[in-house]
């Protein structure tokens, strides 16, 4: 396709074959005139070329009503998306490289700078708070490192927060459960590296070293003279609600709060993550694995918030729909989290979608989705 400058369009223009925005966003259809507004917006955002094949037309022989205003409706709406998807994703990364370099100085020297490690936190929570279904789309934001603890310290903490924001606890213990969740496998750096990074089954003995890490991380924290539920974060987030979990086999209440949350975003996340040793699960069924074992394992109230935040179909899914179509779960639907928004990317027939539809989910009289696709499946369709 070739590029014509925004400010070679003329208002009234019409082309005789679709514009685009990118190589997947049509801008204006055939039957579509350029308005001054469009105009205007695409300058206001900062785009300096649309892309056609066309070339400009007589006004066609019927217009579609209200297309252009449409156009101009999605424009806004794709571009404040990617907006704030694409700054959610520079803080992800950003947060990321810190925790990567913060885990290594600690590794190095035992230096761990909690207020720098707070204000990052911080930064976190107003992303949660402004534009939380964009930083849920972190399983998007491919991140290459070769230790998985940076990357899973993080999404831990970006599902965390989003829970205590649903959850409504004031600002100081959003703060406190932030470095609860970012900080809570740091134990696990005081083991040999043979053993935290190996990418294959652990002998029970290695397990048991493993399981030190909790004990390990409550009296690293302490040292640096943290909140006792951030240190207990730390400690506690492998207790189960039945008793069944370790280092002391607390039960029901006995477990704090934070650890409470951190125990079932760290599971989430540990499900849904790609690693040598096990198979990656689809957010999906790693919600439904949280579900089946509310009240015994995990707490009922967290888990739900983590629906709630996430939906049944998580951001970011990849979904087979009941009309055969295939999208992606873009929004979230408070009202009702087992219907959430799909955008449509290839159809019932298996094509792609020049113009990706943005659907609203039903249980009856609409699209309702069928399944998420595996890992394996959403591999293949590249998207």
């Amino acid at each position: 396709m070739k590029e014509i400058s925004v400010s070679e369009l003329q208002t009234g223009d019409y082309f005789d074959s679709p514009v685009f925005l990118d190589d997947a966003f049509i801008l204006l259809s055939p039957d579509t005139p350029v308005t001054e507004e469009l105009i205007q917006r695409l300058k206001q955002w900062g785009y300096e070329n649309v892309l056609c094949d066309g070339r400009v037309a007589q006004a066609p022989a019927y217009t579609s009503s209200g297309a252009a205003a449409t156009a101009v409706s999605v424009l806004d709406m794709d571009i404040r998306e990617k907006q704030e998807i694409e700054e959610a994703r520079k803080l992800y990364y950003a947060l990321v490289n810190f925790t990567l370099e913060s885990f290594k100085k600690f590794k190095e020297d035992g230096k761990l700078n909690i207020p720098r490690v707070s204000e990052r936190i911080k930064l976190l929570i107003d992303m949660v708070k402004s534009s939380r279904d964009a930083i849920l789309r972190y399983a998007e934001f491919s991140y290459p490192s070769e230790n998985y603890m940076y990357v899973h310290s993080v999404n831990s903490a970006i599902l965390a927060l989003a829970i205590g924001d649903l959850m409504k606890l004031p600002p100081h213990r959003m703060i406190e459960l932030g470095l609860g969740a970012l900080l809570h496998d740091i134990g696990m750096l005081k083991l040999p590296d043979a053993v935290y990074l190996k990418e294959e089954n652990l002998s029970e003995k290695e397990f048991q070293i493993v399981r030190a890490h909790t004990t390990l991380g409550y009296k690293i924290l302490k040292s640096f003279s943290v909140a006792e539920e951030i240190a207990l974060a730390a400690e506690e987030h492998h207790e189960r609600l039945d008793g069944s979990g370790y280092p002391k086999a607390l039960s029901g209440e006995e477990i704090s709060l934070y650890s409470r949350i951190v125990a079932v975003v760290c599971s989430y996340d540990a499900i849904t993550s790609k690693r040598l040793f096990k198979t990656q699960n689809d957010p999906h069924a790693a919600v439904m694995e949280l579900l089946k074992e509310r009240n015994t394992k995990y707490d009922e109230a967290v888990v739900r918030s983590l629906i709630v935040c996430l939906s049944a179909y998580p951001l970011g899914s990849l979904v087979l729909l009941s009309d055969e179509s295939i999208g992606r779960v873009t929004k979230i639907n408070p009202e009702s989290p087992r219907f959430p928004f799909v955008q449509v990317l290839i159809d019932g027939e298996g094509g792609s979608i020049e113009e990706p539809l943005l659907i609203k989910t039903a249980e009856s009289d609409g699209v309702s989705i069928q399944r998420c696709l595996s890992p394996q499946e959403a591999e293949k369709l590249d998207l």
